[in-house]
Formats: structure tokens, C-alpha cells, sequence
């Protein structure tokens, strides 16, 4: 099917055949088959072949609501039916010798009250099928390009959020930097290094709509070393990944704002620092991925309002739809951010 539909020659060529191939078997019986077939050859051959010229006019002027394409295919068609069906007549009549007294005009009369009627029915199947074909490729050309805006629109808007996450992040950590140079300028040396580690792999991502997990994984670790600089002891990190899961496809750039914003609630404000959970696991056809830190001290802000987790509901809703969830579960002295994606795996 799909060759037929790259190669319309041969679909138009094959069509007009089977159409003398049906005329021929219809006919068979009451006939000489000789003379039959080469009457249907010279007939449809003529069809095919004024079909061409004919197709031009039936874009141009198709069918509507007015009656002014109606009445010119009404007149066209009787003039191009009268010409084929004359010409095939003439090729057959003057090359097996039939009735040589005839003149021309004469074999123009046989040939309209033989076939005018079944060429009319033919001209007009022609014209439906003509338009028909044209109406399927206007609607398939419409729902490409409508794709192509889609696609467009939602590059546009996944590149718009990850400017703005980046950044954020940026500054942030580059503030983190800042409070630690005074008095550790090791430290700070050891976190601008890190940083420019960050900023490597977040080029290396370049435009890729999806990466690993384990890709986005080294992205956070290096992300945490600095913060780890920053915090020291009060910071700890456990992480817990499946390894058949380490190839599952996920938005790059996805869990680092989650981490910033479990470390900014719940470690930072704490004197004794707190634990962020970093989790994977399936279910149901579905990748989790869980960030979970102590619940903030009385009076923090909430979570759900800031840039990072705005911007990580948005991106998830243009990438996957109704496909994806993300939500803040509480309970007990925990905050989970929990994010869950159709469950895909790459290549190792």
C-alpha cells in the first residue's frame, strides 16, 4: 500500500486497466475475444491518456454548492466522452478493416449510441475520484502542517521554560558560592570547578527533548557535590535507583529543581540540616521518581509556588499530556515531590 501511494502513475495506469480489464470480461462472452481486447486497449489506453488533459480542468473547476462547475462538466464531459470513445472507435473500425464504406462521421454516430451513456458514467466517476483523491491529500496535508505548528509551538515552550529554569539555578547556586568564599575559598574554588562541570553537561544536552535517567542522575550528583560543599555535615543524600531503570527516558533538567527546592525547605532552614531522598521505581506501566526532604519548619513557604516546581509541572504537561503526574504528597515529617511518566526504555 504504501509503494502504490508513492508511486500515483502507477495507481492512475493500473486503475484505467482494470476498468478495461472488467469491460473486457463483461463482454467476453458475446464477442471474439481478439477484436474485444484490442477494442478495451485501444478505448482505455484513449482514456488514460485525455484523462491527463482533462485532470487540470477537474482541479481547477470541482464540484461545489454552485451549479457552474456542474453545467461546465456537464458540457466538458460530453465534448471529452465524444472525443475518446470517436477516437477509440476510428483506431478499432480502420485497423481490423470494419466497415470500410463508413466515413468518419458515421463511425462518430455508432460510437455515441454505443457508448456515450457508460462514458458519461465514466467521466463522472472520474471527476468524483479525482476529487475525492485531492479533498484526502488537502486533509492530510492541512493535519501535517497543523502537526508541524504543534511541534513548533511546543519547542518554543519547552526552550522558553528551560531559559528561565537555568538561570535560576545559576544564580542560585552561584549565590551558594558567594556565602561560603569568605570563608572557605578552597571550598569555593572546589564548587566554581563543579559548577563549570554543571555547566558542560547542561551544553552537552544541547536541545535533546529527553535523556537518561542515569545522564540525569550525574547531572544532580554534581549539582548535590557543590551543595554538599555548601552544607557540609548538615546535608545528606540517599539515593535509591533500580538499575533496569537507569535507561528509562526522562526530561533532562527534571529532578535538579525538585533536589534545589528540598534542600532550600528542608535542609536549609534547620539547624541540624535534614536527609533528601532521591527514588526510582515502576509501576503499572509507569516510571516514579520520587525527591523527598524533611518537612520545612513552621512558617516556610510552601513549596508548590516556586519557579522550579511551576516550571517542572508546565514542561511534564507540554511533553506527555494527560500522559504524566506530578504532585507534593505530605505526610508524617516528609515532603515528597513525586513525578510519574510512561515507562519507555533507550538502547544501553
Amino acid at each position: 500500500m504504501k509503494n502504490l501511494r508513492k508511486s500515483p502513475r502507477l495507481v492512475y495506469a493500473g486503475s484505467w486497466a482494470l476498468a478495461g480489464a472488467y469491460n473486457f470480461l463483461r463482454d467476453v462472452p458475446y464477442m471474439e475475444w481478439k477484436s474485444l481486447l484490442f477494442f478495451n486497449v485501444a478505448h482505455f489506453s484513449l482514456w488514460a491518456l485525455l484523462g491527463l488533459l482533462a485532470m487540470p480542468l477537474m482541479r481547477r473547476y470541482p464540484l461545489g454548492w454552485s451549479a457552474k462547475p456542474w453545467l461546465l462538466h456537464l458540457v466538458l464531459g460530453a465534448v471529452f466522452v465524444q472525443v475518446d470513445i470517436t477516437a477509440g472507435h476510428l483506431i478499432v473500425y480502420r485497423t481490423l478493416g470494419w466497415h470500410p464504406e463508413w466515413s468518419s462521421l458515421q463511425i462518430a454516430r455508432v460510437a455515441f449510441l454505443n457508448c456515450f451513456h457508460l462514458g458519461m458514467l465514466t467521466y463522472w466517476g472520474f471527476l468524483g475520484t479525482v476529487q475525492l483523491v485531492d479533498t484526502q491529500n488537502m486533509a492530510r496535508r492541512r493535519e501535517r502542517e497543523a502537526a508541524e505548528a504543534r511541534h513548533a509551538a511546543l519547542h518554543a515552550q519547552l526552550q522558553s521554560l528551560r531559559a528561565q529554569l537555568q538561570p535560576h539555578f545559576l544564580f542560585n547556586t552561584l549565590n551558594g558560592i558567594a556565602a561560603v568564599m569568605h570563608d572557605d575559598v578552597a571550598a569555593a574554588d572546589r564548587m566554581l570547578n563543579r559548577l563549570a562541570d554543571l555547566l558542560r553537561m547542561t551544553l552537552a544536552e544541547g536541545e535533546r527533548a529527553e535523556v537518561c535517567l542515569q545522564q540525569e542522575l550525574a547531572f544532580v550528583q554534581a549539582y548535590l557535590d557543590i551543595e554538599k560543599m555548601r552544607f557540609g555535615q548538615r546535608l545528606a543524600v540517599d539515593c535509591q535507583v533500580p538499575e533496569q531503570l537507569l535507561h528509562c527516558p526522562v526530561p533532562p533538567f527534571i529532578l535538579q529543581p525538585l533536589v534545589e527546592n528540598a534542600i532550600k525547605h528542608g535542609v536549609g532552614p534547620r539547624a541540624g540540616g535534614g536527609r533528601i531522598s532521591i527514588r526510582a521505581g515502576e509501576q503499572q506501566g509507569f516510571l516514579l521518581l520520587d525527591v523527598e526532604n524533611d518537612d520545612p519548619p513552621q512558617g516556610d513557604g510552601d513549596t508548590g509556588f516556586q519557579i522550579g516546581l511551576r516550571n517542572t509541572r508546565e514542561r511534564l504537561q507540554a511533553l506527555y499530556g494527560s500522559a504524566q503526574r506530578f504532585e507534593l504528597l505530605r505526610g508524617g515529617q516528609r515532603t515528597v515531590a513525586r513525578i510519574q511518566l510512561p515507562l519507555q526504555r533507550m538502547a544501553a
